[in-house]
Order: C-alpha cells, then structure tokens, then sequence
C-alpha cells in the first residue's frame, strides 16, 4: 500500500459502512480494511468462500453521505494481490479530488440530525451535550454516520431528536444498528411499525416504545432498602405496563403487510436518568407475572423458587400482573429490551471506531453474569474503554423475553449474542452470552495538562 493509504481496523470500518448487504457475509470474509488519508474513499479485501478466490470493494459516499460501492474487482489469486489492487484503486478514486460519489438512485436528502432544526431554547439538553460537548465527540461521530443510513420514514425525526422525543428517537437509531449488525434487511417502506425487517427469509415487526417520566408527577425517591423494594416491585412495573399496554392496543399485527409476520415490542426505560441501571428486574416480573425467591441447601446448592404476582399497586394505580396473559398478547412473539442505548453506548462503540479524543477518557464499571450455577452476586468489573484491550458490540445488552403463548414464536437464533428469556408455566430459563453484563455505569473523565 501507499504512504497515501492507510489501514483502519474492522470496527472503524463497521462505522463508517451501514450499506453491506446481509447476504455479503454468507458469500465472503473481510480480511482487510483501507482508507485514504483522509478518509473520503475506503476499502476492504474479502477472501471468496465460493470461489475460494480473493476480491476486493472500493467505497465512497454517495450523495446522501452514505460509503457504498464505486469499484470492484475479483477472481484474483492471493491476498498480497488483492491489497495491491485496492491501492491502487483508492488512489485512483481520490486523485479525481471528488469527495461525494453520486449513484442517481437516491429520491432522499442527505439526513444531518445533528444540525439544529429548532431555536437554542427549544433544544433538548442531551442533544445539547451531544452537539457542543467534547466529553461526547465520540457519539457525535457515532451517531452522525448511523443516521446517514437511517431513512426518516415519518419526515420529522431529526426535529423530534433535536427537542422533546430525543430518548425516543435514540432509542430508534439504535436499534437500526443493532438489526443492521444482527443481519437484517430493513424495509423503509412502511411508517407502522417502526422496522420491517428480515433475515434468512424470516419476516419481522418491531415496534419500539419507551418508559418516560410522567409529566407533573412527583416522581419518588426512595430513602431505603424498604421503599427501593416497593418502588422497583410496585412503581417501576406499572411504568413498564403503561408503555407496553398502550403499544398493545395499537394492534399493529392487523396491519396488511404484519399478517402472518412476527411481532416484537422493543422497550427501554428513560424514566429517570439513572433508572436503566437497575430496572430490568421489574420488566421481567411484570412480563410474567413470577417472582423469584433463593435459598442454598447444605450443600451450597442454590434452589429457585416462583411466586405468582396477581397485581402491582402504587398510590391509587393497579394494574394485573402477567403482561403476557393479557388478551391480544399472543400476537407479540417476544418483548426486546435493553438498559443500555444511551449516549453513554454511542459514546464507548464510538471510541472503538477511533472517534472522539486524545485528551478524553472512559471508563466503564457494572456488573457481569456469574455463570456458577450456585452463585448469586454479580462479579464486580472496571475497565477503560480502549480499542484492542475492551470489546463490545451494538448487541451486548439486548434481552430478548420470549411470549411462552405467542401465536408466532421468535427463534432463538434470529438474534445471536443477545440474552434470551423463557417460561415454561413453571420456571424462568435464561439463556445469557459469555461476559453478560446486568447493569453499568460508564465514567468520562477529560485529561488536562
């Protein structure tokens, strides 16, 4: 390669390319990753599994600002020859001094949702931070290059980000990375559901809802382990249960491209800055309306006991347990969650891809899975966020709970590397990804001279 080339690793490319193709990764291998300087043009060297051949895919940005295909090459013999082709393709295509590549198949604008839309006093406060902090350049980037590729069905999307739907419409680009990392092929076509997607030939409907705060409501603050008890039991399902209801009477599976497809309600809870830490236990009590209780025989073995919830009661609202026992219930195959897409994730998958700054630091303590079947605490961790030394993914964190009377299960395998729920009318079962993390809060300390 050239001095005028340079190699970037898998994660800054992943970052800056959301139009592969699902199919792409059955058909090749990607070995390689390349840019120019500047990075106005990128490329990758792919080993054929078919052919058992090498090929390589020149990138730029079309008109919309999205990195997608501008030469190809293929059939050719070996690695070494294949990263010298692409060399000489980068340099081919930034010596023309182009920087945008126009394919004229684009009806859309280019989607910039960082560029305010709104006046200074209407603009929400995290969007605030995102746009001017250097604290969080990192998901600046990060979230500037996701929303390149998402398509604004509605029409109104960067403003509701910019003011009062900011959690909400975060919510949404996640989970566009998230479906586009699980493989997924997303429609746009439609505005209801949020995503119609598929993967190996199987259809999905997903719907994503958020627990926000109430508006006038003196929220409560519990003073001890007593009122955190009832507030995490009583509260907290209740703030679940109203969101979900009212995504449930929507009725989304009567639509006529949802017939026969399976549907997912995706949730995450914004109720209070800090709420997502440890709300989780709440949503998988009201989904299947269960508790559980623990105690270790002589042995040391651990035993798990379920108690049926009959209601959740907070002040004068009562609601039944069981959200999956609710009439028209059966039409949703599995309740996605996750604690995790904040600015805080944006932030730390940003510094992996080589965002942000040389002067700002992360730092990332929580809470992972001890895979013991006898034990029962977490086991404590604390790391920097560092490329090559600390790894993660748009999928870490994702839950998947599974309806155990959906008309239309959702397979298992449709989404890898996330947690993955059940109940079989008795017991809850489990199934966690190595290094499963519960909960985690992530620290940015800026280092000054």
């Amino acid at each position: 390669m050239s001095s005028e080339t340079k190699r970037i690793t898998k994660a800054r490319f992943n970052a800056l390319c959301f139009s592969r193709h699902p199919i792409a990764e059955i058909m090749n291998q990607e070995v390689e990753w390349w840019s120019d300087k500047d990075e106005i043009v990128i490329g990758t060297v792919l080993f054929d599994l078919q052919d058992k051949d090498w090929a390589v895919i020149v990138l730029g940005r079309d008109e919309t600002g999205i990195f997608r295909a501008i030469d190809i090459d293929a059939s050719i013999a070996t690695q070494k020859q294949a990263g010298a082709i692409l060399g000489k393709k980068i340099l081919a295509q930034t010596a023309s001094g182009q920087k945008a590549f126009p394919q004229g198949d684009n009806r859309r604008k280019r989607h910039e949702i960082l560029r305010p839309q709104v006046s200074e006093e209407k603009l929400h406060r995290n969007f605030k931070i995102i746009q001017e902090g250097k604290h969080h350049e990192a998901a600046r980037r990060m979230i500037e290059e996701i929303a390149l590729a998402f398509i604004d069905v509605d029409g109104n999307y960067a403003k509701d980000f910019q003011t009062t739907g900011f959690n909400a419409r975060l919510w949404e680009l996640y989970l566009f990375a998230f479906l586009y990392e699980q493989r997924f092929a997303i429609s746009r076509e439609f505005n209801r559901p949020d995503f119609c997607a598929i993967k190996w030939g199987f259809p999905i409907g997903i719907e994503a809802c958020t627990v926000n705060p109430t508006e006038g409501e003196d929220r409560p603050n519990p003073k001890n382990e007593k009122e955190f008890k009832a507030f995490r039991e009583e509260y907290m399902p209740i703030k679940f249960g109203s969101a979900l209801f009212s995504k449930l009477q929507k009725k989304y599976w009567e639509l006529p491209h949802m017939k026969g497809v399976p549907f997912i309600l995706a949730i995450h809870d914004f109720s209070a800055n800090d709420s997502m830490v440890w709300s989780a236990p709440a949503l998988d009590e009201y989904l299947y309306g269960t508790r559980a209780t623990w105690n270790k025989d002589a042995n040391g073995k651990l035993h798990i006991t379920e108690h049926p919830i009959a209601e959740h009661i907070w002040k004068d609202k009562r609601i039944p347990s069981g959200f999956f026992k609710l009439p028209g219930s059966e039409n949703i195959g599995a309740i996605l969650f996750s604690n995790s897409a904040t600015v805080a994730k944006f932030n730390r998958i940003g510094v992996l891809a080589g965002f942000g700054r040389p002067d700002v630091r992360i730092f990332r303590m929580g809470a992972r899975h001890h895979f013991d079947p006898d034990a029962v605490e977490p086991i404590p961790f604390n790391v920097e966020v560092l490329p090559g030394a600390y790894d993660e993914n748009w999928s870490e964190g994702a839950r998947l709970f599974h309806n155990p009377s959906a008309l239309i299960p959702i397979p298992e395998d449709l989404f890898a590397g996330c947690a993955h729920h059940y109940f079989d009318g008795k017991q809850r079962k489990s199934y966690l990804p190595d290094g499963f993390i519960h909960q985690s809060i992530t620290h940015v300390i800026e280092i000054t001279k």
